[in-house]
């Protein structure tokens, strides 16, 4: 090497300078022979070692040399290094760079250098067994940095692999307490120190070493546990980070680590020692990549790391079943097992586990995982859970909370399929329900302590408790699930219930320790009010002093105690019961008599009011006056049902004024007196709301008095009530003069069912029996009208109005009137309500002093009753007349009201103002509007002949529209309350407000469903809706001219009422509302069929009304009822379908009735699932009703419907007239003819009425006109001809192929010759291909002319039919038909040529084109057995050069190749020789990656790699000359010597290689699959010099321990050593074995590979070959039915037998104690043993790997 001359420096000079150096820097640098040179010199080892090391470090590197790999190349051995260690002892500072050169050798051989393994395995060995003194030595000295080399070096020797790692282990003693003390050797300066080295050394066993290796390790108490318990707080992220994902990738997920094994090294010490780092303080080594960099220091982010690190590494070790050292105990610890103790102790040492969230956390998870730990945690944990103000206690039940809601809300024990006993079960209930701390008394002493904060967690402690003991009650209540269970049924789960709320009962403090903390809260808000009452002075009146409001913590506390009480009720509802206490109290403070507190928060509220709404109402004093001393802090005298009520008029919150509504009804409801007249009250309540704020108390207080009074003495009312209904009922007798069966409901019913309101009350069971109907909707309606409140509260303002407080009147009186003019709108029929009216609305003169405002109301409800009936009052006569005024009221209410008393409804501004004014009506006061409007629909309707025919119609359709109107308005509003539903729950994942609870509400509201049953259910609606045509008219007194008039318009009207409905209702799923207009529809216009069918065809209206309803509602009418009047549609005579025309002119279109348009409607327009049915007599009678009325009505779509209907049931062919063809074939439209191929298909007769079709005279013209509509039909025609000839004469079908030739022939052949080509579907060449066989000879030599042009054309695929076609008609001559082979073979391969040339593969259309030619190329090949030479070279080279990936070109070619090159054949000479198609196999691009490709990579498929084997293995066969032995490594490297078709076929490819004189064991490689690969690459870049064979330990560590023992598992008994030279079948394949082949190992190749590697001059590494399964798969071969198997396996058991005495491993006796047991059963030779016996063999030679067992101690002692 040359050194640079110097130059001048400056100028252009320094910068060549610089570049010189940087030369010589290069050339300087130290290489591998420089390395070895220098280091046999004596005094240059020591630089020439620390250089080594120097650039070691610094490699891999891109442009640099690298000295590790220079050196190995030249040294593989390593001699000079080991040299030094040989000699005289060396420095300290040597023989650390001694150590430090072979770590950076194995290092490298380990990573990236792994094709130099062999150096690295070698120089383990010689250190292993030369110089482990010395490095023992080393170990143990004085030196910190000899010590740290030592280790660095053994971690380096490990990490060579497995077998490195076991040797290191084998032969170092790792149990050694000396060892353990280096680890305690660390830097306080964070350098790399001992310990580090230390850490790693032990890490690289669990990194490099196998599942043999890591369990010794972790068998060792201290080796890897005393990192963890030498101050591992203290050590760096880096470390730390390393250590526990190693743990946890190798021990914690690794599935050969057992699970006793992880619990036998994961001491409950040890947990604790890494659950220390919780509170890491050790160095930040890392860069933390944190956002907030500025805001967090480093150390804080660097805690927060390693807290993260170690909280996900126990959450993975301590709560997973899977993975973790959990055990299940089903029991859930109640059987008193010691389960989880590790677990146990560990969660024990967790001290901090209240105040630091993470191991909260922890604690949680593993708890919710070993729910059997709940209760002994408890008992031994030394957290207080005594109740005192402390922040430690809240801390403490804070953590009991989280742990318990972590826990299923329904116990597993419900979920075992075993029976156990009810008092078992409950235990294992309460494991996981209630806390072992909690007991009565512990919550008694925490609501007892005078603190907010600890009464509250003690509360919410009870409610997490309720609720969970909630879920378990309503899962143990649902029959549904019990029914199905086969363990437990519904009434053992009733009384698991009752033992459940005893057991819960003897837990939960009383309820009168809860009470008593709500009224210890409002004492202390009395006495603070007094306090503020008397610093202010007497001057201010007690009841102006404003309450204090509270503070946050006392409102959450008085919320969660409203909830605990509500709780109570719904899981412990005897502890209720029996708790006598007014719960009426808890409204102190809530509500006054000036209603609701503006200081009282609306949750509090809200809690109040569900409390009253689920505790029963024995348990509130609602309805009488308070009592006690505290009678001044309520509001005097007043009732508790008054203060509710004032706090329903008060609240501001739309929620709270709802509960407060469904409070007020529930409390009325209960006292029986409104059992069927409840929803009256929200009448009441609602006009209660809406009165003016002045008069609000007046009305108040005036609601109150007739409520008490009702319900004190009920009886007087509600028989005043039914007096007036049973009036009602005997006037409208009288009028009507009908009994009174007819015209309402029975006097003496009545009487019964009033009687029965007592009965009611309790419940109405044998009320069937006992009245004799059932109490349904309308009878309730009927029977109870209204409610005994209204002659209570008309009683009591007579009183008022006559008494001396009159001067409430008004108000009262504009109240009472605004309720019962509603009231009178919702009653279905009113006269009863306005006999009551009238009867309590005498006075005598003067008259009180609102007289006019009663004359109004008086004269308006008169009209509602009959005149004879009606007594002028002298009310009336005091009050001065109304002039007549147009109304001028706004609401729609009003305005009906006052233009329906006025008669002004027809005036046009009054209809549009009624119209206008809907859709501002509210949800609410939509139904009462509707049943407004149907009173007065009713009235009119009953008053019909009393208006007349000018006013009558046109008021029943203004009522039917404003009806119609106000279903469209309730539908818009349901849909808008159904997205502020979805906005609400959207929004109720982030905040809980009042408003959007009330919002949620909206989805249960029922309103649409309420207004649409209103109206559709109405009698007068479902009485008079086509009533005419139905002949079944209601009770009227009209005559028959208004009756026609009336029927007709109120059906008009309703029908388009029940348009709008119609699909509200199908979108609610509330078809059944239609039920009646249906069966109505359905009736009426059955009798008018019967009528028109009975008579002769005449002329129909216009529009008849019952054909009308069924064209606009058969969508929503039931499949049976549109299934019979289609039946009976078909029925009728075709005259009646067709429209009478005056004039009758052949040749017109004809034109349909409206019968026949209603029937076109019904089955064109109707849905198909709905109109058909499965019954087949109902599809048999469809078909032959509509089969002839096809013709007649000449309707494209009933084409259709009746295509469709033949394409459903194709039987139903058999059943159409033969007419019905004729008709289709002149039709010629694609639904005719799509009928007409389906009759021929399907019928022989409908077969022979078209071939007599066919022999008409015009037909011949028809088809050549109209070719291509006919085409399809002829070409099916062909296809079923054959078919039913014994029923058809013969001649018949022979005339008309005669007639499809003449006709046909030359208009089909021009087309398929034309320059056009023939089209693409396909259809002309199969028609054309089926009419060859009958053609002329000229005809047919012409087409054989034209047709090989046509054929090679790569778009002709579909002409190939026509080229069979004419093979077959040829088949008679055999020299024409092998000419025309030789032209088909000829266009078939120039078919295929243009074809590979013109496109690519991977088109699905055309590779499944070149798959149907080269099959047919194939049976040509065969036919023939000769080709032209030029064009089958041709297709070699272009089929390999753009389809070698095709699987179907390559076994076309092996079968080609097979037929054209055997001797037999006659042109094998002149083709292109086996060799050169062979050399284009092998030395194509694409060879190797499609062989050694795998499928997880990609392509190509495993189709692909067998046809190309196929095809090398037919060209060795046929031309061994090709065979050479560097085939071995490519087909090796393909080969995984599993039972799959293409390694069978690989193998019995390397068999030929092997009968062809090239045999595996010269070739000397038995690496097979990635690894001969990688060897293959290995050797070619080392060269033959250097490359060494792969041990045997290499081989074997290729075998899968898994795939091995599924192979021992399922061990193919069948399968034979050696291929039977007489079968033709060479691949094996085993139905019996029940797994895929292709997951199982060839024994037939592993037992030659054991033979070969068992041989006296290999080593062979005896615990390895037990270890990867090698031994047992060689023992399962002993049961082999085949003997040369067997053999095979006992010579392998012979050879592993003699090795294994001279081993030396610690199974090693115990493995020879078996294999003489097994060598002296065996009693004759080649015995074969059951595959039982064998697979006992196997498992129990690899049980002796797993020490600890009983077995193996056992045969250790023995």
């Amino acid at each position: 090497m040359g050194v640079s001359k110097r130059k001048a420096s400056g100028g252009q000079g320094g910068a060549a300078s610089a570049a010189g150096a940087a030369k010589r820097a290069r050339t300087e640098e130290l290489t591998g022979v420089q390395f070895k040179t220098r280091l046999r010199d004596p005094q240059g080892a020591g630089p020439a070692l620390e250089a080594f090391v120097t650039a070691a470090k610094k490699l891999p590197q891109e442009d640099k040399y690298d000295i590790v790999e220079g050196y190995i190349k030249i040294s593989v051995e390593c001699a000079e290094v080991f040299q030094l260690l040989s000699g005289e002892k060396r420095p300290e500072n040597e023989m650390l760079l001694i150590f430090q050169v072979f770590e950076a050798i194995l290092l490298r051989t380990a990573s990236d250098l792994s094709h130099f393994h062999i150096v690295g395995t070698n120089i383990v060995k010689k250190l292993m067994n030369n110089h482990m003194k010395l490095i023992c030595e080393s170990l143990y000295a004085s030196g910190y940095r000899l010590a740290r080399a030592c280790l660095n070096l053994m971690a380096a020797m490990v990490s060579q692999g497995p077998e490195a790692a076991r040797d290191v282990c084998s032969h170092f003693d790792l149990n050694k307490k000396t060892l353990y003390t280096l680890v305690t050797k660390r830097d306080s300066k964070g350098v790399p120190d001992v310990r580090l080295a230390y850490i790693q050394f032990a890490l690289s066993f669990l990194i490099a070493g196998d599942d043999s290796t890591i369990g010794q390790v972790l068998e060792l108490k201290e080796f890897i546990p005393c990192i963890f318990s030498s101050g591992i707080k203290e050590d760096r992220i880096s470390t730390i980070n390393i250590l526990l994902s190693t743990l946890k990738t190798k021990v914690v997920h690794s599935k050969s680590i057992t699970k006793t094994q992880k619990v036998r090294f994961f001491t409950g010490q040890l947990l604790n020692h890494i659950a220390s780092l919780y509170s890491w303080n050790g160095i930040v080594d890392v860069a933390l990549e944190n956002p907030e960099a500025d805001k967090v220091s480093a150390e804080e982010a660097g805690k927060a790391m390693v807290r993260e690190l170690v909280h996900n590494f126990l959450m993975d070790l301590c709560c997973s079943l899977k993975h973790g050292i959990n055990f299940y105990d089903a029991s859930l610890g109640t059987f008193g097992r010691g389960g989880n103790l590790t677990l146990l102790h560990f969660l024990l040492g967790l001290k901090t586990a209240a105040e630091d969230e993470l191991v909260a956390e922890l604690v949680v998870n593993i708890l919710k995982v070993c729910p059997d730990l709940l209760n002994k945690y408890f008992k031994e944990v030394t957290f207080s859970f005594l109740p005192r103000v402390k922040s430690t206690w809240l801390n403490n039940i804070k953590l009991l909370n989280k742990i318990y809601e972590a826990q299923p809300e329904v116990s597993r024990a419900f979920w075992t399929r075993e029976f156990i006993p009810l008092p078992r079960l409950l235990a294992m209930v309460m494991v996981t329900t209630v806390p072992l701390v909690c007991n009565k008394i512990m919550f008694t002493q925490a609501l007892n302590l005078d603190s907010t904060s600890v009464r509250y967690t003690a509360l919410s402690l009870v409610s997490v408790i309720l609720k969970r003991a909630l879920k378990t009650i309503d899962h143990c209540l649902n029959k549904e699930l019990w029914q199905e269970s086969g363990v437990y049924t519904a009434v053992m789960m009733g009384e698991f219930v009752l033992l459940f709320r005893e057991a819960l009962s003897k837990i939960l403090p009383d309820l009168n320790t809860i009470v008593w903390v709500w009224q210890s809260l409002k004492k202390q808000e009395t006495k603070q009010d007094d306090m503020k009452g008397k610093k202010r002075g007497d001057r201010i009146p007690a009841a102006d002093v404003t309450h204090q409001s509270d503070d946050a913590e006392t409102i959450l506390l008085k919320a969660i105690l409203l909830q605990v009480i509500c709780l109570y009720q719904k899981v412990v509802p005897h502890m209720v019961m029996q708790y006598n206490f007014d719960f009426s109290k808890l409204l102190k403070g809530i509500i006054s008599e000036q209603g609701l507190r503006e200081e009282v928060p609306p949750i509090l509220q809200h809690h109040m009011l569900k409390v009253a709404l689920e505790l029963p109402a024995n348990k509130f004093l609602w309805l009488k006056t308070q009592e006690g001393p505290d009678i001044e802090i309520i509001g005097g005298e007043r009732s508790v049902f008054y203060l509710l009520m004032k706090m329903f008029v008060t609240s501001s919150h739309l929620q709270l004024k709802s509960s407060t509504k469904l409070l007020i009804i529930k409390i009325l409801r209960d006292t029986g007196v409104f059992e069927h007249t409840w929803k009256e009250l929200e009448l009441w309540l609602e006009h209660l709301d809406s009165t003016a704020e002045e008069s609000k108390e007046t009305v108040i207080q005036f609601l109150e008095r007739i409520l008490l009074t009702l319900v004190a003495n009920p009886y007087s009312y509600t028989d005043k009530a039914s007096d007036f209904v049973q009036e009602a009922s005997t006037l409208q007798a009288t009028m009507t003069k009908q009994d009174a069966d007819d015209a309402s409901i029975p006097v003496s019913h009545i009487d019964d069912v009033l009687d029965m309101v007592d009965v009611l009350v309790e419940g109405n069971e044998g009320l069937d029996e006992e009245v004799g109907f059932l109490l349904n909707e309308d009878m309730i309606l009927l029977t109870f009208p209204f409610s005994a409140v209204v002659p209570a509260a008309l009683e009591a303002r007579n009183k008022l109005l006559l008494g001396t407080e009159n001067e409430a009147g008004e108000s009262i009186v504009t109240y009472l009137t605004a309720v019962l003019t509603d009231l009178l709108h919702t009653q279905r029929d009113p006269l009863a309500l306005c006999l009551l009216l009238q009867a309590y609305d005498k006075f005598e003169p003067p008259g009180p002093p609102c007289c006019p405002q009663l004359s109004r109301f008086s004269r308006y409800y008169s009209l509602w009753i009959p005149e004879q009936a009606r007594e002028p009052w002298l009310l009336q006569a005091l009050s001065s007349p109304v002039p007549h005024a147009p109304p001028e009221a706004s609401c729609f209410s009003a305005l009906l009201q006052t233009a329906y008393e006025s008669q002004t409804l027809l005036e046009e501004c009054i209809q549009a103002r009624l119209q206008a004014a809907i859709p501002h009506l509210a949800q609410h006061q939509v139904l009462r509007s509707a049943k407004q409007v149907l009173l007065c629909l009713r009235t009119t309707v009953e008053n019909f002949g009393q208006l007349g025919r000018s006013v009558g119609p046109p008021l029943l359709q203004l009522f039917l529209d404003l009806l119609r109107l106000l279903v469209i308005h309730c539908e818009q509003l349901d849909a808008q309350n159904r997205q502020k539903c979805e906005a609400a729950q959207a929004e109720s994942d982030l905040f809980l407000d009042m408003e959007s609870v009330a919002s949620l509400e909206l989805a249960d509201d029922q309103t649409l469903d309420e207004v649409l049953m209103a109206i559709l259910r109405h009698p007068t609606l479902e009485g008079w809706f086509l009533a005419l045509e139905q002949q079944a008219l209601p009770p009227h007194t009209l005559s028959p001219i208004l009756v026609k008039l009336l029927a007709t318009h109120f059906s008009t009207g309703a029908l388009q009422l029940l348009v709008v409905s119609a699909p509200i209702l199908r979108n609610m799923g509330r078809l059944g509302l239609l039920a009646r207009y249906s069966e109505a529809i359905t009736q009426s216009v059955l009798r008018e069929l019967r009528a028109r069918r009975a008579g002769p065809p005449t002329s129909l209206p216009k529009t008849l009304p019952q054909l009308k309803a069924l064209q606009e509602l058969h969508p929503y009418m039931e499949g049976a009822q549109l299934r019979e009047v289609t039946l009976a549609l078909l029925d009728l005579p075709e005259a009646h379908l067709l429209a009478q025309r005056p004039t009758k002119s052949p040749g017109k279109e004809k034109h349909l009735s409206a019968l026949g348009k209603t029937l076109v409607q019904l089955l064109t327009g109707s849905p198909q699932d709905q109109l058909q049915s499965h019954k087949f007599l109902w599809s048999s009678e469809y078909v032959r009703g509509l089969g002839p009325l096809l013709p007649t009505l000449a309707v494209d779509e009933l084409d259709s419907v009746f295509l469709h209907t033949l394409q459903r049931d194709p039987v139903l062919a058999s059943v159409v007239a033969t007419d019905l063809l004729d008709y289709c074939l002149v039709r010629r439209t694609q639904a005719a003819l799509g009928i007409a191929a389906l009759l021929l298909q399907q019928s022989c007769t409908h077969l022979l009425r078209f071939e007599l079709w066919c022999g008409q005279a015009s037909v011949g013209f028809h088809l050549q006109e109209d070719l291509d509509s006919f085409l399809p039909l002829i070409h099916l025609y062909l296809q079923c001809r054959t078919q039913g000839l014994f029923v058809r004469p013969a001649r018949v079908s022979s005339a008309v192929i005669s007639v499809l030739r003449k006709t046909l022939w030359k208009q089909l052949l021009d087309r398929f010759l034309s320059t056009n080509g023939p089209p693409e579907s396909g259809l002309l060449q199969e028609t054309l291909a089926q009419l060859v066989p009958f053609a002329r000879a000229k005809s047919l030599r012409m087409l054989m002319g034209h047709l090989p042009s046509l054929l090679q054309t790569p778009n002709s695929h579909k002409s190939w039919l026509m080229a069979d076609a004419v093979s077959t008609a040829l088949e008679g001559s055999s020299g024409e038909l092998s000419a025309w082979r030789k032209t088909l073979l000829e266009s078939c391969m120039q078919w295929l040529l243009a074809s590979f040339s013109g496109s690519q593969l991977g088109d699905a259309s055309t590779q499944e084109q070149e798959r149907q030619m080269l099959l047919r190329l194939t049976e040509l090949l065969r036919a023939l057995n000769e080709v032209d030479p030029g064009t089958w070279q041709k297709f070699v080279k272009k089929g390999l050069k753009f389809r070698y990936q095709d699987h179907t070109f390559l076994q076309t070619l092996c079968a080609a190749t097979q037929l054209l090159y055997g001797p037999e054949s006659t042109v094998h000479t002149k083709l292109i020789q086996l060799p050169v198609v062979h050399m284009m196999l092998t030395q194509h691009s694409l060879f190797l990656p499609t062989l050694l490709t795998s499928e997880e990579e990609g392509n190509p498929d495993s189709q692909v790699k067998e046809a190309l084997v196929d095809l090398m293995a037919t060209v060795v066969r046929m031309c061994p000359s090709v065979c050479e032995s560097s085939h071995f490594a490519v087909l090796l490297g393909a080969y995984r010597a599993t039972l799959s078709i293409l390694d069978q076929k690989i193998l019995l490819l390397l068999r030929a290689y092997e009968q062809n004189k090239l045999s595996l064991i010269s070739f000397r490689v038995l690496l097979w699959g990635p690894a001969a690969v990688e060897h293959h690459k290995t050797c070619r870049s080392l060269g033959k010099s250097l490359w060494q064979q792969p041990s045997v330990g290499d081989i074997l560590r290729l075998l899968d321990r898994d795939r091995m023992m599924q192979t021992i598992l399922h061990f193919p008994l069948n399968r034979r050593l050696l291929p039977p030279e007489d079968s033709q079948e060479s691949v094996f394949k085993d139905k019996s074995v029940k797994v895929d082949l292709n997951g199982l190992y060839d024994p037939c190749f592993l037992l030659h590979l054991f033979s070969e590697l068992t041989r006296p001059e290999f080593v062979v590494d005896c615990r390895k070959f037990l270890d990867s399964n090698a031994l047992g798969l060689t023992v399962a071969a002993l049961s082999s039915y085949d003997p040369q198997m067997r053999a095979a396996a006992y010579s392998v058991l012979a050879a592993y037998y003699s090795h294994l005495e001279g081993a030396r491993f610690r199974e090693q006796s115990q493995l020879l104690y078996l294999l003489d047991v097994v060598r002296n059963g065996i009693r004759t030779p080649n015995m074969r043993l059951t595959f039982t016996l064998a697979l006992f063999i196997a498992k129990a030679a690899l049980q002796i790997l797993k020490p600890g067992t009983p077995d193996i101690i056992w045969l250790e002692r023995n």
